[in-house]
């Protein structure tokens, strides 16, 4: 994936018109659960997701498409806050 195409889709999930990659991932750093948040919903909206399971893989997926534009400390506060909201799915 690109980085354009990253961008595009951070800009999408965040509603927010980052300038850069690297202004998105400040962004994430700061506040994960609003990713961990629009990536719950993005699965939740999803004809692919019908269980926690798949919800749990689905995101993992995203993380990875997400690449570097999700620093490491804050990928793991995301998957987190991902965690804590599939806790409530089940």
């Amino acid at each position: 994936m690109s980085d354009e195409i990253r961008l595009t889709q951070l800009r999408r999930m965040l509603a927010e018109p980052f300038a850069d990659l690297q202004a998105a991932a400040v962004a994430i750093a700061a506040d994960p659960a609003r990713l961990a948040r629009a990536l719950v919903a993005e699965a939740a909206a999803s004809d692919d997701v019908s269980s926690v399971e798949s919800a749990r893989a689905y995101i993992e997926a995203r993380l990875g498409d997400l690449g570097e534009a999700v620093p490491g400390e804050a990928g793991e506060a995301v998957r987190e806050a991902v965690e804590a909201a599939l806790a409530g799915w089940a």
